[in-house]
């Protein structure tokens, strides 16, 4: 039996199965969409879980070799703010994530000339080391847990991916469309 880098079809995975059994249980509904968000959400999972341990192995978490990896992309100190929004977190979820990054003298924090109230960060020497050190080998872990994708369906991959989140992006956000009807209470 071929292998899913050898170019075959992978075989059929968990989402068939939840996918199926709701087909068996509700076959009006159409369930074609889990197909992508399944596979999305239980991808996403795997990733974080493996990326998660292999960064705890630095004594990180992921939102900490967020702001690092901010930082060291950066071509100045940041705004809290601004990795606030780099780092899709919330303000006092990046707050915490600093504290801890500083009390390890691995960002340092100055007064923002621009705003008195403010400050910007920027990685210390030891910040910038530790991300120097760790960014390439997280690469090769995620290189190597996507390596059963064929290098001729990467760039199809990535163009699909591209466009599943172009489409959740631009989705309206808020309630549910009143043709969803409401949410039942547990």
């Amino acid at each position: 039996m071929g292998t899913a880098s050898e170019g075959l079809a992978p075989s059929l995975d968990d989402v068939d199965a939840i996918r199926a059994d709701w087909q068996r249980l509700a076959p009006h509904l159409d369930t074609e969409v889990i197909d992508m968000v399944g596979r999305i959400l239980r991808a996403a999972a795997l990733l974080t879980r493996r990326g998660d341990e292999f960064l705890a192995g630095f004594g990180l978490t992921r939102g900490e070799f967020d702001i690092l990896s901010a930082l060291r992309r950066a071509d100045a100190p940041q705004s809290p703010g601004t990795l606030r929004t780099v780092s899709l977190a919330s303000g006092p979820a990046v707050t915490k994530r600093l504290r801890g990054l500083e009390e390890r003298r691995l960002v340092g924090r100055a007064p923002n000339p621009a705003d008195g109230r403010g400050a910007l960060i920027a990685l210390t020497p030891a910040g910038e080391d530790l991300i120097d050190r760790v960014f390439p080998r997280l690469l090769e872990l995620e290189r190597t847990l996507l390596a059963g994708v064929p290098a001729g369906e990467r760039a199809a991959v990535v163009h699909a991916l591209r466009a599943a989140l172009a489409s959740i992006e631009s989705a309206p956000s808020g309630p549910a469309p009143a043709s969803l009807g409401t949410a039942v209470a547990p």
